[in-house]
């Protein structure tokens, strides 16, 4: 009986074996997407753990994250364009938002986690190209990844900083004889329900919340910013009605009326 020779010889030294070959080669695309991804996840669930709250709009923007980086694991050219297309949608349709909310970074508790939010969508977007085409092979080092997650990374301490700054610049604003006095706390205005002559009317609202707040009366023309443990006031001009006040940042929960004579 013909014997059978292995004509392939001992494995060579330094050579990979092909367990070894699909292990990654370094920090490239496909490491900086997971990145990006475990950024956006995280900017949803740190605000709730800092206000102690369950925001089911929050968990429900964080789910295609966390579906992405279980994807990942089996099929990563599938997870690349997945998190790629969550990445780019959430970014749009958070837009509108995210220009006006980046303009106030007096609150470091809503500054940061929004400026992580931007970048790591905006990271994760740029990355679904190259990370699709490294096909189910291993990922391999890149330098212009590096580099894009170095910058994210200056990115939000300088960010960290700058809200830091702009919390120390903000001017508490005295109340007045004759102001309407009103608290937020809680996420909550109080009182929610204000009465008053018609004519010239002013409000000081005193927000012992750490987030930013507004004071808004669409009807009016009114929208005062109140950045976090601080004081502010404003002044109007209404007629007799009702109107509905409330904070932009946080609909629909916090919200009033004012009744005017």
């Amino acid at each position: 009986m013909a014997r059978r020779i292995d004509t392939a010889g001992p494995p060579q030294p330094g050579a990979a074996s092909p367990a070894e070959d699909r292990r990654p080669r370094g920090f490239g695309w496909r490491r900086l997407q997971v990145v990006a991804a475990l950024g956006a996840i995280a900017s949803f669930l740190v605000p709730m753990v800092i206000m102690l709250s369950f925001e089911p709009f929050l968990l429900a923007m964080l789910a295609p994250f966390v579906v992405g980086l279980l994807v990942m694991i089996r099929w990563p050219r599938v997870a690349s364009i997945w998190l790629g297309i969550a990445s780019l949608g959430v970014l749009l349709t958070s837009a509108p938002f995210l220009v006006e909310a980046l303009a106030h970074p007096e609150s470091l508790v809503d500054f940061l986690p929004l400026v992580a939010f931007t970048l790591s969508t905006l990271v994760g977007t740029v990355a679904a190209i190259p990370s699709f085409r490294l096909g189910a092979g291993p990922d391999a080092a890149s330098r212009v990844a590096r580099g894009i997650a170095l910058a994210a990374g200056v990115s939000l301490v300088a960010a960290s900083l700058l809200s830091v700054v702009a919390f120390a610049g903000v001017d508490n604003v005295p109340a007045r004889a004759g102001d309407v006095l009103v608290v937020t706390e809680d996420i909550e205005f109080a009182p929610g329900s204000i009465n008053v002559e018609g004519g010239s009317i002013s409000v000081h609202v005193t927000n012992r919340d750490d987030t930013r707040h507004t004071f808004t009366i669409d009807e009016l023309g009114v929208d005062l910013s109140v950045p976090p443990s601080s004081t502010q006031r404003v002044s109007f001009e209404a007629g007799p009605g009702t109107y509905r006040f409330y904070c932009r940042p946080h609909p629909p929960d916090m919200e009033g009326v004012l009744m005017v004579g």
